[in-house]
């Protein structure tokens, strides 16, 4: 977990502008792969029927060759719509598209799954707290697909240690995460 007490941004842009630096620091290969190790050690992913990962930015934790592992799941994914915040999700496994962003996402024909349908869903941020919430890119695209999903569907944040901090500045729409995937284990967090 990191110490970011020394500074303590005050406003989500301060702890923004602090991830974003954090991130420049981290060996994303060598994260990427210890974390998707852990997940597949969590019981729970390991039975899930359906799975929403993320295609990964740059300076993003890479969690698509879990689609090569031997899980057996249907693997989903989210589209950014060209306009509008909210979120799809669909079927992995067809082509893929690239994004205005410069990420790559289904394309527009991939079958849409109702987020509702997602057993697990495994979640980007720039930083987490261990309360579970989650500091995004600013824009609230997951809070409102994640506002949508089961109440019993884990939701794991997946993030670097060294970027949980104590306590992130929450707002009324923001989802808070039931587990964070790092590369010490994936835990339940105190909302969790």
């Amino acid at each position: 977990m990191s110490d970011a007490a020394s500074s303590n941004p005050a406003t989500k842009d301060d702890w923004r502008t602090w991830a974003k630096h954090q991130r420049t620091e981290v060996d994303w290969a060598e994260i990427s792969q210890q974390i998707r190790a852990a997940l597949l050690e969590w019981d729970p992913l390991a039975a899930a029927g359906s799975v929403l990962i993320y295609l990964p930015m740059a300076e993003e934790v890479n969690l698509q060759p879990l689609l090569d592992s031997d899980l057996e799941c249907r693997w989903l994914s989210t589209r950014t719509p060209p306009s509008g915040r909210m979120l799809t999700v669909h079927e992995l496994g067809g082509p893929l598209e690239v994004h205005p962003f410069g990420y790559l996402q289904p394309h527009a024909s991939a079958q849409e799954v109702p987020a509702f349908d997602v057993d697990v869903f495994l979640v980007p941020g720039l930083a987490f707290d261990l309360w579970g919430d989650r500091l995004g890119w600013g824009a609230g695209y997951y809070d409102r697909l994640l506002a949508v999903a089961r109440a019993e569907a884990p939701l794991v944040g997946i993030v670097p240690a060294d970027l949980v901090v104590d306590r992130l500045p929450t707002e009324v729409h923001d989802v808070a995460m039931t587990h964070l995937a790092t590369e010490e284990g994936v835990v339940e967090t105190a909302r969790g």
